[in-house]
């Protein structure tokens, strides 16, 4: 069984030489932007067959990675540039930064929203931002976009005379090599209940201009089907009516959305029913935005439209057969009762403090699944119980949904199904569910300590191994182990490793953090390498990896390497018995050299053996070199692997005698092995050795000695030698290659 990595292990283990190590960090550096953008952020992630890794993020003008500007200056168009831009990048499985695309402006904000594989070939971005023309252009003439710097009314992306807006929905599709080949821009508008196009003058008043009102959508997230066509998840906020500025219309109805894909096409959506505030809705579109091939809100008519109840999708994942599932968070009041359109009666349960709901969607947009996760507490103040990026191991038909519960006093009984979750106050979480039926198979948890704080885990799946990385404050329970900081005040991070079952596995902590400001995105597992984001301040160590403090915060980009995940994991008490079956009695004459031994494991797997006394046999693979006479032992082992327990080891009496050796004079002292690395062992023919002589490929003579029948070559460097072994009444010569 893998035991917990401490610090010092993890410090010795960290090395190439070992198989668990921080191959490299880095870190995206530079001075924040003190006004309009709160932090340099990784959004989203992904990698390829290769290992190569894809990021998007939002980045102050002043960053940089591996000492290349992540920005544009040229496009700063004051001395204090106030906003933060979109970075894609990709960096090689080395950490080579090998191309980076930026979107900016300079004067407004360019939002990260949400990246994926399209494919085995290219990625898609989800990112938004303004144009460098429209209705408030004069404030932001300059639009940086990819390799090309936009100033003034260029059309260059769209006409400019499309709509009256310019904040608009990207969808960027990028090869591996970092050119753009597809670009959508997408926004969406209405139609009043007479079928007429609202524009500003319709929603903001008669100084605005008369072309149709578009809003970017309202989402921050989306997925691809294996056919390539696009989900998009929005916070649906049609049909309101009343003051909310730049929503109030006339005669408080519509009829449909217009959705404007490119300023070129139009896609329309007929609406079914008044909604509400934040209703969600799911909108399925074709590979290349040529058609709304199907549009759902979440929640039915039976929702009064007037209702405000801030219904919130983090993210939702997608199976193999396009199943759909969305983590749903609830605000503090709603009706009990909402039912969930185009399903065969869902509904919401009765309204707690903050609930959380999964639910499923097949791929004709039917909700054929819903669980809600409600929770008791004698607090007076509730917990919130929150779900994030769910994870699907397709193989294994399970769903996992990451979760944490709030920070207050007491403990709280989470129900999930007929299944109760006694999980303590200040708890991040992980549930595997049946993805079929949503129930619940197994959960993994770990706890703060007193009077800390933690994060959701952010998690991944792999081989028998649910991989997180997780956030506390002071320190945290992970098992029955307590792990603690150096600063109480303080956070830090942990990639925390259980198995499908919930059963701790491992603990790889990163090492004098001043402080964890963020755990960005889940962690990407590519065979054994697992890369870790997130964001710290004034520096940190990452195994013998130390990163430089710039006294601020800082993204940092993390590759840790483990051989053992590129094998799946099996619980001490899930693995099998095995033994050793030797039968070979080990007495011999010294001229029977070698012998080949017999020894074999239950399990089929390979058996090593070692000797007691190198000086009277030395064992190489199954082959047994005897060297002089005498007693010693020799042990047969199996340690194990995935699927088996190691082995009793066997140990026996090997006797050689001198028996025989007068039929050893007619041949050469034999000497193993050859490729050598350290020792080089002799097994004379019976003539006395009066020395040995060593010459290297240029002729230098070489100080060596022989003891025990064993040349040490261990200093020496690789190459080709000519060994001399000189007896009594010949000089034998062998050449040796060292490895």
């Amino acid at each position: 069984m893998k035991k917990f990595i401490s610090l010092l292990f993890l410090l010795a283990a960290s090395l190439p030489a070992f198989s668990q190590h921080f191959d490299w960090v880095k870190t995206y550096t530079g001075e924040e932007v003190t006004s309009g953008v709160t932090t340099n952020q990784l959004i989203g992630s992904c990698v390829d067959s290769a290992g190569n890794l894809y990021i998007l993020g939002e980045f102050s003008p002043q960053a940089q990675l591996c000492g290349t500007n992540l920005l544009p200056f040229e496009v700063i168009e004051t001395s204090r540039p106030r906003w933060q831009g979109v970075v894609i990048a990709k960096l090689s499985p080395s950490g080579e930064l090998l191309w980076h695309k930026a979107i900016y402006n300079g004067k407004q904000g360019c939002y990260a929203h949400a990246l994926r594989m399209v494919g085995e070939s290219s990625i898609m971005a989800m990112v938004r931002f303004f144009l460098p023309y429209g209705s408030s252009a004069s404030n932001y003439r300059n639009l940086y976009y990819l390799d090309t710097l936009l100033t003034g009314n260029d059309d260059y992306l769209m006409p400019t005379d499309s709509v009256t807006d310019d904040n608009i929905t990207a969808f960027i599709t990028f090869d591996f090599d970092g050119n753009a080949i597809e670009r959508h821009l997408v926004c969406v508008g209405y139609l009043d209940s007479t079928g007429n196009e609202l524009t500003g003058s319709d929603i903001r008043g008669p100084s605005a201009p008369d072309k149709l009102n578009v809003k970017p959508l309202s989402s921050e997230c989306f997925n691809i089907d294996s056919e390539g066509n696009i989900y998009i998840i929005r916070s649906a906020s049609d049909m309101v009516t009343g003051s909310r500025g730049t929503w109030r219309m006339d005669d408080g109805t519509i009829s449909a959305m217009k959705i404007v894909v490119d300023g070129t096409h139009n896609l329309f959506y007929p609406i079914p029913y008044r909604t509400a505030l934040w209703n969600q809705q799911i909108m399925k579109f074709s590979p290349h935005f040529d058609s709304l091939i199907d549009a759902v809100y979440m929640f039915d008519s039976a929702l009064s439209y007037n209702v405000h109840p801030t219904f919130k999708v983090y993210s939702f994942e997608m199976d193999a057969q396009n199943n759909l599932y969305f983590n749903m968070e609830g605000g503090q009041q709603y009706p009990s009762g909402i039912r969930i359109a185009n399903s065969n009666a869902l509904h919401l349960g009765d309204s707690t403090s903050r609930p959380t709901w999964i639910l499923k969607y097949n791929s004709d947009m039917e909700a054929t699944g819903l669980v809600q996760l409600s929770y008791e507490s004698t607090a007076t103040v509730f917990p919130q119980m929150l779900l994030l990026y769910p994870y699907i191991d397709d193989n294994t038909n399970s769903l996992f949904v990451p979760g944490a519960v709030g920070w207050v006093g007491g403990t709280v009984d989470h129900f999930f199904y007929s299944d109760t979750l006694n999980l303590p106050n200040q708890t991040s979480f992980w549930l595997r569910l049946d993805k079929d039926d949503l129930s619940l198979l197994s959960n993994g948890q770990a706890r703060s300590v007193e009077n800390g704080r933690g994060s959701v885990p952010l998690l991944a799946a792999y081989n028998n191994r649910v991989f997180a990385q997780l956030k506390f404050q002071n320190g945290m329970y992970f098992g029955n182990e307590r792990y603690n900081i150096q600063d109480s005040y303080s956070w830090d991070s942990w990639l925390a490793i259980w198995d499908y079952n919930g059963r701790e596995v491992e603990l790889v902590t990163h090492y004098n953090v001043s402080r964890i400001d963020n755990v960005f995105n889940a962690p990407l597992i590519k065979d054994s390498i697992v890369y870790l984001t997130g964001s710290l301040w004034e520096g940190a160590t990452f195994g013998n990896i130390t990163t430089q403090n710039y006294g601020n915060s800082q993204v940092f980009i993390a590759k840790y390497v483990d051989t053992a995940f590129m094998h799946p994991y099996l619980h001490p008490s899930d693995r099998q018995e095995q033994s050793i079956v030797w039968q070979q009695e080990l007495s011999f004459n010294l001229a029977d050299s070698p012998i080949l031994l017999t020894a074999g494991a239950t399990s089929g797997l390979p058996v090593v053996y070692s000797c007691g006394d190198s000086s009277i046999a030395y064992s190489d693979g199954s082959m047994l070199y005897l060297l002089r006479n005498g007693t010693t032992t020799v042990t047969a082992s199996q340690q194990g692997n995935s699927d088996y327990l190691p082995a009793e080891p066997v140990t026996k009496t090997l006797q050689i005698n001198d028996v025989g050796t007068d039929a050893l004079v007619n041949s050469s002292p034999q000497i193993f092995p050859n490729p050598v690395s350290d020792a080089l062992y002799v097994i004379p023919n019976g003539e006395p050795i009066t020395a040995v002589r060593l010459l290297s490929s240029l002729g230098r003579q070489e100080q060596v000695t022989l003891s025990n029948n064993k040349i040490n070559l261990s200093h020496l460097p690789a190459g080709v030698y000519f060994l001399s072994i000189i007896t009594t009444s010949n000089n034998y010569q062998y050449k040796i290659l060292k490895k």
